[in-house]
């Protein structure tokens, strides 16, 4: 099908960008195994085989975007669509949005709803701020804001009142918007820890 060949086609043009952001030392081994095997696999049973790898990685504690990349795209050239989107939705998560990531989440969509026109969600462009950066970037643009409001409030105690008031709203907005973005994907990712991918063959 075409799902098929163009995600077979994106692993392999879209494997190469993901292998600088190896996990930890102790475990480069099996990561170097997975990445091998998923860049030779010809066939279901062998791709999978690459995606069991990565999710060993997963079960030694293992959490980034890269990983969750690669395993995406190897479950996604299984025609494991609904394993591949929860996977690569995580790696957007970990690793903020990339052209890469958007593509994969596309054709996941594509042998999902048996449409290869299927596109991301509209609400996904208004949230940019959301779906853009990764959960670390946003968290840190919260921590940032809760700081801003304090020292909104020192300015303000200096007698600063209307400087003092705008950086308080730019503040609370900063810290609203991205609190709230930053505790929404904590709960996902607490809801797809209880279900990790534990490429189950059935």
């Amino acid at each position: 099908s075409f799902v098929r060949h163009a995600a077979a086609l994106a692993a392999v043009c879209l494997l190469a960008p993901t292998l600088r952001g190896a996990p930890p030392s102790e475990h480069a081994f099996i990561w170097a195994e997975a990445n091998a095997r998923l860049a030779t696999a010809r066939t279901p049973e062998a791709i999978l085989e690459a995606a069991r790898a990565y999710s060993e990685l997963i079960d030694l504690g293992v959490r980034n975007g890269p990983l969750y990349y690669n395993l995406g795209t190897a479950l996604l050239r299984a025609e494991r669509y609904a394993d591949a989107h929860r996977a690569l939705r995580r790696a957007e998560r970990y690793a903020g949005s990339t052209w890469e990531t958007r593509r994969n989440l596309r054709l996941a969509r594509a042998g999902l709803t048996d449409d290869e026109h299927a596109a991301l969600p509209w609400y996904r462009f208004p949230l940019f701020w959301h779906f853009g950066p990764s959960m670390a970037a946003r968290t840190a643009a919260a921590l940032a804001g809760f700081a801003g409001i304090w020292i909104a409030l020192a300015v303000s105690a200096l007698g600063r009142r209307a400087a003092g008031r705008y950086l308080l709203i730019a503040a609370l907005a900063l810290t609203v918007l991205f609190g709230t973005s930053t505790l929404t994907s904590l709960h996902l990712e607490a809801q797809d820890r209880l279900r990790e991918w534990k490429a189950d063959p059935s």
